[in-house]
């Protein structure tokens, strides 16, 4: 299931109510954050820091999933493409600034690792460019 983005802002003078403040603090914590961006700004409404909060579209975070040993569940070579997709998803994730999770979750390379394309040709792929 592909994560769906969504944004939210906040806008929060240093000399207004403590009520959006705990509303962003309650927010941020219900919430899976993918990106959290704060810029200060002086506009119409004040003197403040604008918030703009991206995250998941889950309301709720969802109680986690039990920890699955993929050591285990997969075979000696399958378990070491998906320790080499592991690490190919964290230099990914680490350049681009996002969480890992966002990228594939260890379930879906798991999937990946169990059912490999046989090659790039069978699958769409090509190193020519069409026009």
């Amino acid at each position: 299931m592909p994560l769906l983005s969504q944004f939210r802002s906040f806008f929060i003078s240093p000399f207004g109510e403590e009520s959006v403040s705990d509303e962003l603090n309650k927010f941020l914590k219900s919430n899976r954050i993918i990106n959290v961006e704060k810029k200060l700004i002086d506009g119409e409404r004040g003197t403040g820091w604008l918030f703009l909060i991206e995250y998941c579209g889950e309301t709720k975070i969802q109680s986690p999933s039990p920890k699955v040993d993929y050591k285990e569940v997969l075979s000696a070579p399958e378990f070491a493409l998906f320790d080499k997709l592991r690490k190919l998803r964290k230099d990914l994730g680490d350049r681009q600034g996002v969480p890992v999770y966002t990228i594939f979750t260890n379930e879906q390379l798991a999937a990946i690792a169990k059912h490999p394309p046989l090659s790039l040709a069978n699958h769409g792929s090509s190193s020519t460019a069409r026009t």
